[in-house]
């Protein structure tokens, strides 16, 4: 099974020749029963992945089901993209890990993505456990915080749209009323990903004879990716793997422990939460970059984003009005403005924008929107 690293070196030099452009990167996976050749293959994969993403470029990994167990994954540059060449620059082996690093050319084919620069911000909330007694055998009550912290950095590595902040208490699409998805998109996230771990079960004995004392041991987790501002679903999936399991042995690693997630299970787990930041990235690639007006002084309007979400001094914004309903707020009409913003200055969660021409802006209001203007 394949392991990430979750450090990459990024390096954007232009090609002399048309538009497209050069990617270092660096990728590893584990050489597993001394098969260099299958790790070097996996660790390709894993860097030319790294390149596509950042890239803005659709890297979609199709993943192989046997009896609803994930079993690999294919992997497939989008239509709008390709990758002209790849260059192998160096390979070193640490222990069982190998590591590549090579350059790889990607031309895009075309611009179908207007906001692929720009980051969306993205709430993480910790996992919920449903099924508590499968949690007794390997005493794993504390997988659903670890493996939130996982994602949290899957998500870091593997989403580079996504501008993550993990929070401390979970919130289930229950508990997604009016109230408080407007309280979340006015304190300036714009989406939420929440999840709950289905299944923790056991499974029957494993026929191999060095597994004699494991069983099979399944998980399931159901995950929700939950656009705030516009109160809808954007995706929601199950993910389901399984692996053995050493029942026999009284001490398991603790699921807070590398030693966990080196083991098959564990192992298993992680390619699943990486096959869950890879469907966010593409999810919210091309998903429109909002945010609130905070304050309107005179010509200049105060923005809730800044250079972390990718805004730049020049961008050009686009503003939409709200207008709510007088006794049902959660009822409301969206005006598009003929006004187009100019950023004027920028700091890391903030930025300040005037209108391009002397047209009056006094009419714009705090807690109306901004977006990035189509070009």
């Amino acid at each position: 099974m394949k392991k990430y690293s979750l450090s990459m070196i990024l390096l954007l030099v232009f090609s002399q020749t048309g538009f497209a452009t050069w990617y270092e990167v660096s990728g590893q996976a584990a050489v597993e029963r001394g098969n260099l050749v299958q790790a070097r293959e996996a660790a390709i994969n894993d860097a030319l992945k790294r390149a596509a993403l950042f890239s803005g470029a659709s890297f979609s990994a199709s993943q192989q089901l046997v009896n609803g167990i994930l079993q690999n994954e294919q992997y497939q540059l989008d239509s709008h993209s390709e990758i002209q060449q790849v260059q192998l620059l160096s390979e070193t082996k640490s222990q069982n890990m190998l590591t590549v690093t090579l350059r790889a050319e990607i031309l895009p084919l075309q611009r179908h993505c207007q906001s692929n620069n720009y980051r969306k911000t993205l709430l993480l909330s910790p996992f919920k456990l449903l099924p508590r007694q499968d949690a007794i055998h390997g005493n794993l009550f504390n997988l659903p915080r670890d493996a939130t912290q996982q994602l949290d950095k899957q998500l870091r590595d593997y989403s580079p749209v996504a501008m993550v902040s993990a929070i401390a208490t979970h919130i289930s699409l229950a508990q997604l009323n009016h109230q408080l998805t407007q309280q979340l998109f006015s304190e300036g996230s714009q989406y939420l990903l929440t999840a709950q771990i289905t299944d923790l079960s056991m499974g029957n004995t494993t026929n191999s004879f060095w597994q004699d004392a494991s069983k099979e041991r399944f998980f399931a987790l159901d995950v929700t990716l939950y656009d705030l501002f516009e109160q809808q679903i954007v995706f929601q999936q199950e993910y389901r793997t399984a692996a053995p399991w050493p029942y026999k042995e009284p001490n398991t690693p603790d699921s807070h422990s590398q030693a966990f997630w080196n083991m098959p299970y564990g192992s298993k787990i992680a390619t699943i939460l990486h096959a869950v930041a890879e469907d966010v990235q593409q999810h919210l690639r091309c998903q429109p970059l909002l945010s609130q007006v905070s304050q309107v002084q005179q010509q200049q309007l105060t923005l809730n984003m800044g250079a972390a979400q990718g805004l730049k001094v020049g961008d050009t914004l686009e503003i939409i009005q709200i207008q709510r309903h007088p006794s049902q707020p959660e009822i409301r009409q969206l005006l598009h403005s003929p006004i187009r913003l100019t950023v004027q200055n920028v700091n890391q969660h903030r930025s300040w924008a005037i209108p391009q021409q002397q047209q009056l802006v006094s009419h714009i209001q705090a807690g109306d929107l901004v977006t990035i203007a189509p070009r």
